[in-house]
């Protein structure tokens, strides 16, 4: 069967194959995914979104952050007469309030003065019938109920006084007794309760409400009895009767639980849920009227009142817009990721990363519509966290626009809360930029300063614009302050998680890779001393020509390090390695050398991969050669070619890429090149430099080897600059010491 000649589009498709060979396929970067993962944080986000219009009437705070701004919606006019609705904290303070204070209740015993009055003559006629003994042991007595101090006392008396004495403190203690019982004796404390009144029952429709200060409890019943008793009776005598009354006397009013909680909760009933009406035709707040706190709870009350009137609590209206609020803020990030960061928007994984932490963000906002407390748990959304997290796993950049939408999407849920929206923006920017060239894991708590300080600013200029209260204004600094000291502790747990979770290569844990000792970098100085010392050079060249653009310098130093690991394996093959030897290359075809120099990039990716060193790292192995021509054997093909006829193809005669893709495998690239030429050239002055300089960039320019990263003309110069200051320093030349003269000739002399 002949063969049927490709179409022009299987050409074209052919061609593009080639050209991206390593284009990324798999879950991770399907098309279909990806748009599951925008659909469901956008329907996620606008299910969270207020389903009914005004000013949502959660139980917390909700609606507070509106107060001091200015109506912007048209004048809203009540349809219908409804009652203004007490705040939920306002009503719970109050119940709460009432039920403290409800005062507790106590039940009558009448015939506890008879039950006291008997106790006390048992105890008297106990003391009455005691043997006429002085020097008898008062524990010999078990019957008789008193101290073993009174006890003897009452033996001491001779039979004729101590019937006197126990009748003075018969008649003192009925006295006293009367007293007691006609003032009520309680018996709890007055103290333990926060009602200065008590409510007597003394029967199942009898109560009264009276002072709790005009009752007896046992410590003031106790200074009852002293005073009374020692200014009437004599030491011994009072001390006797003092015993008897406290063993005797017992309260006759008693506390009841039972009636006292359903006092309570007649208490709750009592407080009223209103604090007025608006009647129908009413404005109930006009097109830029200042909204305050009376405002805002009769909207939230009309908002409730609508249900009453059969109005559906739910609108498709509404939900479709809370879709497109929500599709609208999600754009901005999705916009920024699309056109500005692509290989984010095409990765899945990082898009999820963003999108999930956007729905995050909103789960806390919906929760602090709901959760009822009585500070400004608004401030408490962790969004400064998020954008120092976003700042150092992506960039700046990135944390930008992800803290703008994140505080945009803060806003629309808690009912467009402008305020909250502007301080967490700030708060989130300044936590990004702090982190930017963040250096060492102890850099992050220097972010708590920046990041209270974008609270601060917009809290108190807002709060001062709409003349907040100063308890209001201190509960929002003090759940910002408490914010911005956790951030930084969040962070540096999550920082932590992800990068060893998902491996991800951040500065803090690229310097991990700093360091010569790693085993890949010790092999290659035992294997390979020659590339060793040239990779050396390559990461000083390379971290100055990053710092001179403003590129990763650290990335740039670190991926020179590794770049040629590769060579470890047939070290013998490479120029600078051969040592005493002879080239192994002469007796080699120049398309098998040049496959022995190209197969140091695959076998530097498997070495790399082996080490599991992070991709960040990977991607300068392939990218320092790009798709450039190994020129030395391709020439010599060439040249062999003319006398043996056979066919050169240059595909075989280039690196496998792809091209550098960053600017810091753009600077290894150039790096490696220049100080390979200039060694090879024996350049020795700035001229020479600058010459091979622009013949290394000139090349790489029209093979499009820059076509895939960001670097600019600008940038090039830049980096040829810094090239030609450290390879003059490099290469400078010394000066010729003058030998010493031999012994033989100090002898002679």
């Amino acid at each position: 069967m002949a063969k049927i000649k490709p179409t022009l589009f299987e050409q074209l498709k052919s061609e593009e194959a080639i050209e991206n060979p390593q284009e990324p396929t798999g879950v991770r970067y399907s098309a279909f995914v990806r748009w599951c993962i925008i659909i469901i944080t956008l329907v996620s986000c606008s299910a969270l979104f207020p389903s009914r219009s005004g000013i949502s009437d959660s139980p917390s705070l909700t609606g507070t952050s509106m107060i001091g701004l200015n109506w912007p919606e048209e004048t809203l006019k009540a349809n219908f007469t409804f009652p203004i609705y007490k705040s939920q904290p306002v009503y719970s303070a109050e119940v709460k309030q009432a039920r403290e204070f409800a005062p507790p209740v106590f039940t009558l015993n009448p015939v506890t003065q008879r039950i006291a009055a008997r106790n006390a003559d048992a105890i008297i006629q106990a003391i009455l019938s005691l043997p006429d003994n002085p020097n008898a042991n008062p524990n010999a007595n078990p019957s008789l109920p008193l101290s073993e101090s009174n006890a003897r006392k009452c033996y001491q008396f001779d039979p004729v006084f101590r019937r006197k004495a126990l009748l003075r403190i018969d008649r003192e203690l009925l006295k006293l007794l009367n007293s007691v019982y006609q003032t009520g004796f309680i018996n709890i404390a007055n103290d333990k309760f926060p009602s200065t009144d008590i409510i007597i029952k003394q029967s199942s429709i009898v109560e009264q409400i009276l002072p709790a200060e005009k009752f007896l409890d046992s410590s003031s019943m106790l200074k009852l009895s002293e005073s009374m008793l020692r200014n009437s009776l004599p030491t011994n005598e009072a001390d006797i009767a003092l015993e008897i009354a406290m063993k005797s006397f017992i309260p006759n009013l008693l506390y009841s639980s039972q009636a006292t909680e359903e006092a309570r909760k007649l208490a709750e009933l009592s407080v009223p849920k209103t604090i007025g009406i608006v009647r129908s035709g009413e404005i109930i707040i006009a097109k830029g009227e200042q909204i305050t706190e009376n405002t805002v709870l009769k909207i939230q009350s009309y908002g409730n009142s609508r249900l009453l009137h059969g109005e559906k609590d739910i609108s498709w209206v509404i939900l479709l817009g809370n879709l497109g609020h929500t599709a609208a803020i999600y754009s901005i990030l999705l916009l920024f990721l699309f056109y500005i960061r692509r290989a984010m928007f095409n990765d899945n994984l990082q898009l999820a990363g963003l999108s999930s932490m956007m729905l995050f963000v909103a789960l806390q906002a919906w929760a602090t519509m709901h959760w009822n407390v009585s500070f400004a748990i608004e401030y408490a959304v962790i969004i400064p966290t998020l954008s120092m997290l976003f700042a150092i796993l992506f960039d700046s950049r990135t944390a930008f626009y992800a803290t703008v939408a994140m505080a945009l999407m803060l806003a629309g849920i808690r009912g467009n809360d402008y305020s909250t929206a502007v301080a967490m923006m700030l708060a989130g920017m300044f936590a990004a930029y702090t982190v930017r060239d963040l250096q060492n894991r102890t850099q992050i708590f220097k972010s708590i300063f920046s990041v209270f300080l974008g609270f601060a600013l917009p809290i108190a200029a807002l709060g001062a614009q709409r003349t907040l209260e100063l308890p209001m204004l201190a509960s929002q600094l003090t759940v910002a302050l408490i914010n911005s000291a956790i951030s930084p502790l969040i962070t540096y747990g999550l920082l932590f998680l992800v990068e060893r979770t998902f491996n991800i290569m951040t500065d803090l844990r690229l310097q991990e890779y700093d360091n010569l000792d790693h085993p890949l970098l010790i092999e290659l100085s035992e294997k390979a001393p020659g590339t060793y010392q040239h990779t050396l050079t390559i990461a000083r060249l390379s971290e100055s020509a990053a710092r001179a653009i403003g590129a990763n310098a650290l990335l740039a130093k670190v991926g020179a390090y590794y770049h040629d690991i590769g060579k470890i394996a047939k070290s013998e093959y490479f120029v600078e390695n051969q040592i005493n030897i002879d080239n192994k290359h002469d007796r080699l075809q120049p398309r098998k050398s040049a496959s022995v120099i190209r197969d140091h990039v695959e076998e530097g990716i498997e070495l790399a991969l082996e080490y599991k060193l992070p991709k960040r790292i990977v991607d300068f192995i392939p990218m320092h050669h790009g798709t450039m021509l190994i020129k030395h054997f391709y020439a010599k093909a060439l040249e062999d070619a003319e006398t043996t006829s056979v066919e050169v193809n240059e595909e075989d005669y280039r690196y496998p890429g792809p091209k550098p893709s960053t600017r810091e495998t753009a600077i290894v690239m150039l790096a490696d090149a220049a100080e390979a030429l200039t060694r090879a050239r024996n350049d020795d002055d700035r001229e020479d430099f600058e010459q091979t300089m622009d013949s290394i960039i000139r090349d790489r320019l029209l093979d499009g080897q820059f076509d895939s990263c960001d670097l600019t003309m600008k940038d090039i110069q830049l980096i040829k600059d810094a090239f030609v200051k450290n390879l003059v320093g490099i290469h400078h030349h010394r000066i010729q010491y003058k030998p010493l003269p031999s012994d033989d000739l100090l002898e002679n002399e």
